[in-house]
């Protein structure tokens, strides 16, 4: 090979190296809203970078969700816009949420409300359908119901995110519950959820023993769903409420046994 024969080949392995090296580097994640594509439903005006059909399966669902909340509580349908911000890759929402909001935890999703707007933000994953249905629930909640207690507001959210047809039964938690129940280490606490601070990092169990709390007004008797619909409709109207385990204690029995009893009952229904 002749002296600029050996300096082409060297020209060429030194590119090579270069695009190697560039191919091995990871995709820099976005650090901006997903907004190319913007879809309106009702309530939902949800945003991404990638086509989303506009009668998915999913929106749809996400869509009838706000009118099961209404019938059910029997709370007003809010104009208010829940804007769902849909990102593609779970790397891009962590970098944006590391970004723009530090102190949140690491999640598949969110729900965030400021003073002049209700967000989610998910990615578009295998658990998007359960993750936009327990966050979209916070949106219609928050849009309507001023100043809800957290242990309510995840109890609604966790009930609600579970499949429609499926009577809010959480099959995740039920099993959880039973395990802690057959052990004798549980005991539900209503009035402790009640104390939680709005800002609490709420545990695994506190998720559970707030579904079950929600369940238990919306499933077992009349006369209980009747309380939680008053509980929400004095919030919406005064912004503040006598507790439920008050009202729950006022009308009689033992509610934390009560609830103790639903959740074996459930459990081979879970199954």
């Amino acid at each position: 090979m002749d002296s600029r024969g050996a300096v082409l080949a060297k020209a060429i392995g030194a590119m090579a190296v270069v695009i190697a090296v560039g191919c091995a580097q990871p995709i820099r994640p976005r650090l901006a809203l997903p907004e190319q594509h913007s879809i309106v439903r009702d309530q939902l005006v949800v945003h991404s970078d990638f086509p989303l059909p506009p009668h998915h399966r999913l929106l749809e669902e996400l869509t009838a969700r706000r009118v099961d909340l209404s019938q059910q509580l029997l709370l007003p349908v809010s104009d208010e816009p829940i804007h769902v911000f849909v990102f593609q890759r779970a790397d891009e929402l962590d970098a944006f949420v590391r970004l723009r909001h530090p102190s949140l935890p690491r999640r598949r999703a969110f729900f965030l409300e400021t003073d002049t707007q209700l967000r989610v933000y998910a990615q578009w994953g295998d658990r998007v359908a359960e993750d936009l249905r327990h966050e979209v629930t916070h949106g219609y909640l928050h849009s309507v119901v001023p100043c809800l207690p957290i242990w309510l507001d995840e109890g609604l959210a966790e009930y609600y995110e579970v499949p429609r047809g499926r009577g809010g039964l959480n099959s995740t938690h039920v099993e959880a519950l039973a395990a802690r129940l057959a052990k004798g280490d549980w005991r539900p606490d209503l009035s402790r959820l009640e104390a939680l601070p709005q800002e609490t990092d709420m545990t695994q169990d506190d998720y559970a023993e707030s579904w079950a709390w929600a369940h238990f007004l919306l499933a077992t008797r009349p006369a209980r769903q009747e309380m939680l619909r008053d509980y929400l409709r004095e919030l919406r109207l005064r912004g503040s409420a006598p507790p439920l385990s008050l009202t729950l204690r006022r009308a009689g029995g033992s509610p934390e046994a009560e609830l103790m009893d639903h959740i074996r009952r459930l459990t081979g229904q879970s199954r």
